[in-house]
């Protein structure tokens, strides 16, 4: 997948930033990206809207950011979720404090302006965020709103925990039945929907609370931030119905290529439970992922599902053959768990294995391969060759035997080394100069392919 870039407009002047990660925390995205002299910044989303982007020469303890990346959902620069973010907004403007919060001030209520501005407290001043917050408080108290004057005493109270303004507010007698209320986070996702996903976001290890989440998240249409949830939750103790959700959520959101990307990334997560990956084995076999799949089956002890045998099957037979010796430990005791009674599909996959094994493994390394075969009472008629090239290595007389056998598994340089051996041993035969003709015009080599075939014809003559 491509390199993705994302514009950031700074004074009137345009920089290319490249995304190095991406921070889902509660109701923000926080892009995280760099120029080419690796300056950082932080690029920040509030539920789908962009806001702004702020150079970043540090984080600043126990901000909104620094909790965030500590805390927060993290997501590579080139994870499909991240990618599908900078899709949606691939620009971002620097815009000052009191730019931002007349921006605010237009579309947004007094509390959700608060609210937002609370995400750059690490770019805006204490004084200046606690003045707005307390006078944001009183507007609303005088006016009679009691409950949002105390949802501002709790955006208050997360924003800075070490102020007495707000915890000395929250005490007081006026808002004891709000205190009560509060206690039941089921009631505040009406009550109050932004208290309720802090409480929930800061405790996704709780089943309550992510289940909870989940479900505002799906009401509120924020499908990007519930598929991160769920991927945040996945493992053995999540529910059948949990991950057929998660599945259902990718491919009705995501093109083939972002889900295969997700596939991929979800399979190897030592976290996703097998019969989840089984699940994800679909997709990657309904996109031809033939090193995928193989790479997957080797790599986790995964049992196939009976519909996806044979597709299997296929995808070791067509994957390319470098793909096979970077698995050499492991191969030969899946390929045995995967085709226990198969031993046609065997002997087609192993005579692959064999012919990808020759460029790092010698002979006798290849038969110790086959060894565990034998312990399950599989014997493969591939092996009467090698034993063959076992006997031919040591006879000087049969190199042009030996050689032949090397073509059979597609190991062209070792043979021609075996029809050199023999022209010299046998310099009236012409059989070894056609094969060397032969083997160089398959390799691309028709100098040295055409300089055998003419003296081949000379010695016919």
């Amino acid at each position: 997948m491509q390199t993705k870039t994302v514009t950031l407009m700074v004074n009137k002047k345009t920089l290319d930033l490249i995304p190095k990660q991406m921070y889902i925390y509660r109701s923000c995205k926080i892009i995280e990206a760099v120029d080419d002299e690796q300056h950082y910044y932080y690029l920040f989303v509030y539920k789908d809207k962009a806001f702004n982007g702020v150079r970043a020469r540090q984080v600043k303890l126990t901000s909104f950011l620094h909790k965030a990346i500590a805390k927060g959902l993290s997501f590579s620069g080139d994870h499909p979720l991240t990618l599908h973010v900078l899709t949606t907004h691939p620009s971002f403007r620097t815009i000052s404090f009191n730019q931002l919060y007349k921006k605010l001030s237009l579309k947004y209520s007094p509390l959700e302006t608060a609210l937002i501005l609370t995400l750059f407290d690490a770019f805006i001043s204490t004084k200046q965020l606690s003045s707005l917050l307390k006078k944001t408080y009183y507007q609303y108290r005088r006016n009679g709103q009691m409950l949002m004057a105390y949802k501002v005493l709790n955006i208050y109270a997360d924003y800075d925990p070490n102020d007495p303004f707000a915890h000395d507010m929250l005490s007081q007698l006026d808002f004891q039945n709000y205190q009560l209320k509060y206690a039941n986070l089921e009631k505040l996702v009406h009550l109050d929907p932004v208290h309720m996903e802090q409480v929930c976001f800061d405790k996704l290890e709780e089943p309550s609370c992510h289940n909870l989440l989940i479900e505002y998240l799906a009401e509120q249409d924020r499908w990007l931030d519930e598929i991160a949830v769920r991927l945040a939750i996945l493992g053995d103790s999540s529910s059948e119905a949990h991950q057929a959700a998660l599945i259902s959520l990718m491919k009705k959101h995501f093109t083939e290529e972002e889900r295969l990307q997700l596939y991929k990334q979800l399979a190897y997560h030592p976290a996703v439970p097998d019969a989840f990956c089984t699940e994800l084995m679909d997709g990657l076999l309904e996109e031809d992922q033939y090193e995928a799949v193989v790479d997957l089956l080797i790599t986790r002890n995964l049992t196939p599902l009976p519909h996806q045998q044979q597709r299997i099957a296929e995808c070791f037979c067509k994957v390319d053959l470098p793909v096979f010796p970077s698995l050499f430990d492991r191969l030969n005791d899946r390929l045995i768990a995967l085709f226990p009674t198969d031993s046609q599909t065997l002997e087609r996959i192993v005579i692959r294995c064999i012919s990808a094994f020759f460029q790092d493994y010698e002979l006798e390394k290849i038969k110790d391969w086959l060894k565990p075969f034998h312990q399950h009472g599989i014997h493969l008629p591939i092996e009467q060759k090698l034993n063959k090239m076992q006997l031919l290595q040591e006879d000087p007389e049969q190199q042009g035997a030996l050689g032949e056998l090397y073509l059979y598994f597609h190991q062209p340089e070792k043979s021609i080394d075996c029809f050199k051996w023999e022209m010299e041993l046998k310099p009236e035969d012409p059989k070894p100069v056609q094969l060397l003709s032969k083997v160089y015009l398959s390799i691309g080599n028709k100098d040295e392919a055409e300089a055998y075939q003419q003296l081949y014809l000379q010695m016919q003559r």
